[in-house]
């Protein structure tokens, strides 16, 4: 069987390494000229980790996590409010979570197949014609491509699903804010800590500096928009957004200048009645995002990827079933991580005052042993496992 999967993120790699292990044909093609080292910090848990262990890369992931020592949050003149050290850090991570920048990941996960599968760059689908036994494909570069099945794992804007399924607004609810995040040396903030992470919340925005290890860290930003368009360019917005924040925000905005590579994008959820329609099917961000204010992107990519890949190759009545089998395996766990996203936007980008001191509140009371299970369910789904 041979699957076309659009997109080379995490769910679109790690569907091409299961498929190949279960014997099966997967080409990618990626829109982006090489892998993206754009993006933050996310968390892998389970069901995501389950389905590393199965794919055979959980020692990868592993090796190139970065669990934080301290979380440091800060007031606008650099003073330090309070900080969550190690042994609480672990109490509310809990045992099976993995802190990892998304583009180790894809390094990694790209690592395992590059020399055992069709990865094209630079292009992306420009038409695509489903018949009842398999999907023609033409590519923006020209060339046909003939497949069982394709697959969307091109993100939140998927041109797969744009195709398919209908334009955009149709699917994407967005949570009325944005984000923006880039790498930087470490060299440039002496004073950021090996295994630290900082972080300033206001009422509608926060900013954060992390470790990332190796001489680097990574800047990250998130803001309300209710719903306000698009303000410029990347810094134009972010000076807007951040305007008279304290801390180290103005010397992070005077570094977007000198920065190609910065991930921006709205924070937004995708919500649709089904992910497949005949010989096409979407997976990850594409079908069901459910923004990192879950901290389940990753986590359910790589699960729905496992899955999917299973069930094309263990199926006996075919794609559509297959897809089917996927979809009703995954989305109750999508559902749920969707809900707790909408529940708690509030902790990430308070509305009023009264929202930041709870959000406060909460955090204080998760260094205490007793109560940072609690917390942690809170802030977190607790991971099924697949």
């Amino acid at each position: 069987m041979r699957v076309l999967i659009s997109g080379a993120g995490i769910a679109g790699l790690s569907l091409a390494l299961r498929l190949r292990q279960r014997g099966l044909t997967p080409i990618i093609i990626e829109r982006s000229p090489r892998l993206r080292d754009r993006g933050y910090m996310l968390g892998l848990s389970d069901p995501g980790l389950d389905a590393a262990e199965r794919m055979g890369v959980a020692d990868a992931l592993r090796a190139a996590r970065h669990m934080p020592r301290r979380l440091a949050y800060m007031d606008s003149a650099g003073r330090e409010r309070f900080a969550i050290d190690g042994p609480a850090i672990d109490r509310l991570v809990g045992d099976r979570q993995f802190n990892l920048m998304r583009g180790d990941i894809e390094r990694m996960l790209y690592g395992c197949i590059h020399d055992r599968v069709d990865v094209r760059f630079g292009v992306s689908v420009a038409s695509v014609e489903v018949a009842p036994d398999g999907v023609g494909v033409r590519l923006s570069d020209g060339t046909a491509v003939e497949a069982e099945l394709l697959v969307g794992a091109d993100g939140l804007h998927s041109r797969v699903r744009t195709l398919r399924f209908g334009a955009e607004d149709q699917f994407v609810q967005p949570l009325h804010a944005r984000v923006a995040a880039f790498l930087l040396d470490k060299s440039e903030f002496p004073d950021a800590l090996p295994g630290a992470s900082y972080s300033l919340t206001e009422v509608d925005r926060a900013a954060a500096l992390a470790y990332t290890g190796d001489g680097r860290l990574v800047a990250f930003f998130i803001w309300r928009t209710e719903g306000r368009p698009r303000f410029g360019t990347v810094e134009e917005e972010l000076r807007r957004a951040f305007a008279g924040a304290g801390w180290h925000v103005p010397n992070l905005l005077d570094r977007l200048s000198d920065t190609e590579d910065v991930y921006f994008d709205e924070v937004a959820q995708v919500v649709m009645p089904c992910w497949s329609s005949g010989r096409v099917v979407l997976l990850g961000d594409a079908a069901y995002a459910v923004s990192l204010i879950a901290g389940q992107g990753a986590t359910l990519a790589m699960a729905g990827a496992v899955l999917l890949a299973d069930a094309l190759a263990d199926g006996p009545e075919g794609t559509e079933a297959a897809c089917t089998a996927y979809e009703e395996r995954l989305r109750p766990w999508a559902v749920a991580a969707q809900r707790m996203a909408r529940r708690n936007v509030h902790l990430f980008t308070p509305a009023n005052r009264f929202q930041l001191l709870a959000r406060e509140a909460i955090l204080r009371l998760a260094a205490r042993p007793f109560l940072a299970p609690v917390v942690r369910r809170l802030l977190k789904r607790q991971g099924e496992r697949l």
